[in-house]
């Protein structure tokens, strides 16, 4: 049985071993995404970054793609930081990149012909980040 102390300082009893490895695993994969060796960078290909401008927001987002996956990183005005694997299906209007976590709300992202980055739900598409020409 191992023991662990949680934010408040109380003790929590952790019965299996396999249960803290696996709690252990999860921070450990956060930080791997968090923290891209020098290795892992070269091969990406930077396809867009844009900048999310509406009210209270302020997000910096760019795309990547390496070996034939998309990738979305986007830093929160906050300080926050994702990195998410986008599923990607080919359509007319260019490239339609969903969570591969899944989105309740049915909402995705279309990079367009014109490398234009549209977030979508299933009734249209509301808005369009601007371009950071800064990033590029």
């Amino acid at each position: 049985m191992a023991v662990v102390r949680n934010k408040t300082n109380e003790v929590i009893q952790i019965e299996r071993e396999a249960k803290l490895k696996e709690m252990e695993m999860s921070v450990v994969e956060k930080r791997r995404r968090l923290s891209w060796q020098e290795d892992d960078l070269s091969p990406r290909e930077v396809v867009g970054c844009w900048v999310d401008e509406r009210p209270l927001l302020g997000d910096k987002i760019t795309l990547y793609k390496q070996a034939g996956k998309y990738y979305l990183e986007t830093w929160y005005l906050d300080g926050c930081h994702s990195l998410d694997e986008m599923l990607s299906e080919e359509m007319e209007e260019g490239i339609k990149l969903e969570d591969k976590g899944g989105n309740i709300f049915g909402e995705y992202f279309m990079l367009t012909t014109d490398n234009e980055l549209k977030f979508c739900n299933s009734t249209n598409c509301y808005y369009t980040a601007k371009s950071d020409v800064e990033a590029a």
